[in-house]
């Protein structure tokens, strides 16, 4: 069936490219019966599979050039799969400013060598968590760490031992110096170098990062190892090398935010739509996710850029060259 049919039938039920509001497919079957509509959820279900199909090519371009990104930012949250029921995980990559795409990867399970897999041949940075699935692509040598996860675990010790509170203290400043450097950042524009970022980061939160270092040390040969505040530190300690390291090159972050952001419509789509039935859902529910979290990214209205695209892809050959429907591209003409 063409991209056009698929995109007249969406147009008719009055929805506008449902994914952008994660509304499940069992209420869009009575909404649409409420309606005069007598369309079952298995047909809306085929079209959506359709839809994938023809996306696919789109959806591997823009895994290539994510995989060209000098820096990319990784985080995952689980699913409910069925048939067996079982916890299904949607990861997530956002690729640099140069490959500004955002992919999604759904997974049965959450074994290391989903990541590997998909970033197979990968020789940039991650930023990431501490899970083990990450090392053999990072080789802990390009690994990111995020201060949001190192902050958390003080967080949660902070009822439980005050001690938490001084560590936050360093991490907030360690905030405030790149809110000053974004803010100068943002006054001077392009005239603003990178080499400039690096600098400011190493004088400013360079001594700060050193006193946190000699506290943390201090706090280890106190801290009870099994207590949420001694296993704070331990987590801050294991992944110090990786939290330093964003002060080296201005196009690092302080944190893995963007990822986590960009999983949070995922994360409050799944109350609504509450699981994937198969294994069958989700290489389509992969591709389809690609359509709003680009159109977030850019700024784009979800069922404009959806239906220029599904048109374009049902009118051209198979090898045809994509790239000025890429999201970028497609904003920019716009």
């Amino acid at each position: 069936m063409s991209g056009d049919v698929h995109v007249r039938f969406w147009e008719s039920t009055g929805v506008q490219f449902p994914r952008a509001t994660h509304l499940p497919l069992h209420r869009q079957e009575s909404i649409l019966a409420r309606h005069g509509w007598d369309v079952r959820r298995s047909t809306l279900c085929d079209h959506l599979q359709k839809c994938g199909e023809l996306l696919t090519p789109l959806y591997d371009m823009m895994h290539r050039r994510l995989l060209q990104s000098f820096a990319i930012h990784a985080d995952d949250t689980p699913l409910v799969l069925l048939r067996p029921r079982r916890t299904a995980y949607a990861w997530v990559y956002l690729g640099d400013a140069q490959n500004p795409y955002t992919l999604f990867d759904l997974t049965a399970g959450r074994s290391q060598t989903f990541p590997q897999r998909f970033l197979n041949g990968y020789r940039g940075f991650i930023h990431a968590d501490a899970y083990d699935g990450y090392n053999a692509v990072h080789n802990n040598l390009r690994h990111l760490g995020c201060w949001m996860h190192a902050r958390r675990y003080f967080v949660e010790a902070e009822p439980s031992d005050q001690r938490s509170v001084e560590a936050l203290a360093f991490i907030r400043t360690l905030y405030a110096v790149e809110r000053s450097i974004q803010d100068e950042r943002d006054k001077l524009g392009e005239k603003f170098a990178d080499a400039e970022a690096v600098r400011l980061r190493q004088t400013r939160a360079g001594p700060i990062l050193e006193q946190l270092a000699n506290w943390l040390e201090a706090q280890h040969r106190q801290a009870t190892p099994k207590s949420l505040f001694g296993q704070a530190v331990e987590y801050a300690r294991n992944q110090w090398a990786s939290l330093v390291r964003y002060l080296d090159d201005a196009r690092f972050g302080i944190d893995n935010g963007e990822a986590e952001r960009a999983l949070r419509p995922l994360a409050v789509g799944r109350g609504n739509w509450l699981r994937i039935v198969g294994d069958g859902g989700l290489k389509t529910a992969s591709v389809l996710s690609i359509v709003c979290a680009s159109a977030r990214r850019h700024r784009l209205n979800p069922w404009s850029y959806f239906r220029d695209v599904l048109d374009q892809l049902a009118s051209r050959s198979t090898n045809a060259e994509l790239s000025d429907i890429l999201p970028d591209a497609w904003a920019e003409r716009r």
